[in-house]
């Protein structure tokens, strides 16, 4: 079995920033169960930013929304979780903005092995 040699539980952060249109941000391939701690999306720009913020599900053609169209102003930041979000395997995390480059990400996660 594969998860065997993985580790129970792993934190990880992970950083991106965003180009215009969708950007995958985290995606669970292997036979995990990721939940999802906090983002904190940041505009790194002078004008207000807007994100869209979504999970796709594994099989599933629409993604669907955590939050969408948000606005960022200027130097702020913003986490779309209002609680915790669970992906199973080959869920994912995707964040959509119009400007590339003016949106960064960073991304606290649990990696749990035994979902």
């Amino acid at each position: 079995m594969a998860t065997a040699q993985l580790p129970l539980n792993k934190f990880r952060v992970i950083t991106a920033t965003l180009a215009s249109g969708s950007t995958t941000i985290y995606q669970e391939n292997q036979d995990l169960a990721t939940i999802l701690l906090s983002a904190a999306i940041t505009n790194v720009t002078g004008s207000i930013q807007t994100v869209t913020v979504q999970v796709q599900k594994s099989g599933s053609v629409t993604p669907y929304a955590l939050i969408y169209n948000a606005y960022i102003p200027i130097g702020e930041s913003l986490n779309p979780f209002p609680g915790k979000v669970i992906l199973e395997r080959n869920d994912a995390l995707i964040m959509k903005t119009t400007q590339s480059g003016s949106l960064e990400v960073v991304l606290s996660v649990l990696e749990n092995a035994n979902n």
